[in-house]
């Protein structure tokens, strides 16, 4: 129960974060442009990283209605099969949502973790996502060519791609002087301006409107299509640096 909780937590996030970006650039965002975004964000890393970093490609959108429980597992088989994944066990949280989860490995001969996750309300609407955690260092190549690999299977389940990409990775000892800098190197990289800050002791979470990449979701300030987070280890004062696009759904 606690495991169906938490991933009906994940989902509904996801969802959520999600239904905004949708209604923003419209249902029918080009998946080509989905793949745009992603290119983007990893020719722009090369430039923020100075270490491997991993990289998780996510899509989160509206799937198909399920009436009942039946049908809600017959869509979670569906996706399954489709990406090639042993078909799961649908699970309810404990207010009644509907949940279904698989992993795997991923396909295209790539490494990491592929998840699929199907989340349903009782008016039969659902959200589903499809997320790879590729290790540090995976290759551009290879990230794109599942990602279009990907793209190609959810047209054949009826949708189009909605991406998040999120970069991970250590961004070392920092002064006052090198924060600064890369938070410049980033908004310059990116051709961003930041709409919103929140910061503690520890911790920095900047939102951008970057040029570069698509209409994102609205916020109080305005738009926003990219996130980056800075947290500073109280011990070793080194920074862990995480960019996304158009949000940071969730951080490890």
């Amino acid at each position: 129960m606690k495991q169906a909780n938490r991933l009906w937590g994940i989902l509904l996030l996801g969802a959520i974060v999600l239904s905004g970006w949708t209604a923003y650039t419209g249902a029918n965002r080009a998946a080509q442009g989905a793949i745009t975004d992603a290119e983007t964000m990893l020719q722009a890393a090369a430039s923020i990283y100075t270490a491997p970093y991993s990289i998780v490609l996510q899509h989160s959108g509206p799937f198909r209605t399920a009436k009942d429980d039946a049908a809600f597992a017959r869509l979670g088989e569906d996706v399954s099969q489709q990406f090639g994944l042993p078909a799961a066990k649908p699970m309810h949280d404990p207010n009644g949502h509907r949940v279904y989860s698989a992993s795997g490995q991923p396909a295209v001969g790539a490494d990491g973790k592929l998840e699929i996750g199907l989340s349903g309300w009782e008016d039969g609407a659902t959200n589903l996502i499809v997320r790879w955690d590729a290790p540090a260092g995976t290759g551009k190549d290879k990230l794109l060519a599942w990602a279009g690999d990907t793209v190609a299977r959810l047209e054949q389940l009826g949708v189009k791609a909605q991406w998040m990409v999120t970069l991970r990775g250590g961004a070392g000892a920092l002064s006052d002087e090198g924060l600064k800098a890369l938070k410049t190197r980033i908004a310059d990289v990116y051709k961003a301006q930041p709409v919103e800050s929140y910061s503690d002791s520890g911790s920095e979470i900047v939102s951008y409107a970057s040029k570069l990449l698509h209409p994102g979701v609205r916020s109080g300030s305005g738009r926003v299509n990219l996130q980056v987070a800075l947290h500073r280890d109280s011990i070793y004062g080194t920074y862990k640096l995480t960019v996304a696009t158009p949000l940071i759904v969730s951080e490890p």
